[in-house]
């Protein structure tokens, strides 16, 4: 970082810690000087930050004004200029936020309209539910705070640090409890080993035996004066042991970077110990499912790279040859497999699929059956209707209106 920025450091880290969002502060050139972020984003949204970025830092700002730039994804960054007199020195961009509550069905109608890939629409969807919401009265708390707390000038409080005396009878007896602390130690981790290996597994019955055998060992706090810091310390620790678990279990890296950046939002912003708790119990859950649905750890090589190349791909044109042709074998050998191994034809497979994310479609868009069937892959639109009546033995048009009803 360039010396002439420093003495922004501590305006930039307050403005962070209030808020819960990133904040950065780009010098004269849009070269990136200061940056706080409590936690990663997902990928997906990072893609749409950085192109934001570049249009934001486009735009001439004037003093003493805050600036709200709203994305094609809804996405808002609050922005100012940073002025020592009349010399422009900066930007500082606060966010990625939203302003909202956006519900599944108008979420999936936004991100259409950008022609995303079924699977960037699922992750968004996911982002959406965790982003920091910044209403009206917030930003305008935050638009004093850009304007405000970098006058030149600003005085820093010195911080003086007083241990007071321990009370009578505090004192800690090690060699009491050590031999307690050990056998605790090691249930801990007995304990851990056995959630992690359920999720590896996919088995949700061997991960409700192992949540109700460790129900009652406790986890001390690094943090004792902040519980809450420290219980979100641990589950960092433990949306990362579950990723690897996860992956572990067989499960695509692209579908564990959006859950897991996830659970890393919605980590700092719990606010309380039982909401920890609750997230940490979700998070379990969701890693165990992710392996059940999406491993593909026990197929042959082979299979398993058929199944994740129709999967990254089910919105694209898909049947045997292609996907034979994709992977360098003949049609009729993967046929084969594909069906030894998972009991089902690959064009089964591939319809399964699709409707599945047809039915998701029909219940969180307004857009018509015609659209949604090529948005799955179907462009004959009454080949679509009859694949669904074949599996879901009710036409999509049913289907949606016994939804809605």
């Amino acid at each position: 970082m360039h010396p002439a920025y420093e003495q922004y450091r501590s305006g930039c880290q307050l403005i962070s810690i209030l808020t819960n969002l990133e904040v950065q502060l780009f010098d004269t050139e849009r070269v990136s000087q200061i940056h706080y972020a409590s936690y990663d984003l997902p990928t997906v949204l990072e893609r749409y930050k950085q192109v934001a970025l570049v249009q934001v830092l486009q735009q001439p700002l004037m003093k003493e004004h805050v600036y709200v730039f709203r994305d094609s994804i809804q996405l808002e960054f609050l922005a100012a200029g940073m002025w020592d007199g009349a010399e422009y020195r900066g930007t500082i961009v606060v966010g990625p936020c939203i302003s909202k509550t956006y519900p599944p069905q108008l979420i999936s109608e936004m991100i259409h309209k950008e022609r995303l890939s079924l699977v960037i629409q699922r992750q968004l969807q996911q982002c959406y539910n965790a982003l920091t919401m910044v209403d009206e009265a917030k930003q305008h708390a935050i638009s004093h705070l850009l304007i405000n707390v970098f006058i030149p000038g600003m005085i820093q409080p010195q911080q003086i640090e007083i241990a007071l005396p321990p009370s009578e009878g505090t004192a800690v007896k090690f060699n009491d409890d050590l031999e307690r602390d050990w056998e605790l130690i090691e249930r801990r981790y007995e304990s851990e080993n056995k959630l992690l290996h359920a999720i590896t597994r996919g088995d949700p019955h061997m991960l409700k035996t192992a949540m109700e055998e460790g129900k009652g060992i406790s986890w001390a706090y690094r943090h004792p004066n902040s519980p809450v810091r420290s219980m979100k310390n641990l589950s960092f620790s433990a949306n990362t042991l579950f990723r690897k678990a996860a992956e572990s279990g067989g499960v695509h890296p692209l579908y564990l970077d959006s859950i897991s950046g996830k659970f890393a939002i919605q980590i700092e912003q719990a606010q309380s110990i039982a909401e920890l708790g609750d997230l940490y119990e979700e998070m379990l859950q969701a890693y165990c499912n992710l392996v059940r649905e999406l491993s593909v750890a026990t197929l042959s090589s082979l299979v398993g790279e058929a199944v994740t190349s129709i999967r990254f791909n089910i919105d694209q044109p898909l049947n045997l040859n292609r996907v034979a042709d994709t992977l360098g074998v003949h049609p009729s050998y993967l046929s084969r497999t594909f069906k030894k191994e998972l009991g089902m034809t690959l064009t089964a497979y591939i319809n399964t699929l699709r409707i599945g994310e047809a039915k998701y479609m029909l219940d969180y868009s307004n857009e018509s059956v015609t659209e949604i069937a090529s948005s799955v892959g179907y462009n004959d639109p009454n080949y679509f209707s009859k694949v669904f009546m074949k599996l879901e033995h009710v036409t999509p048009h049913e289907y949606r209106k016994r939804k809605k009803g």
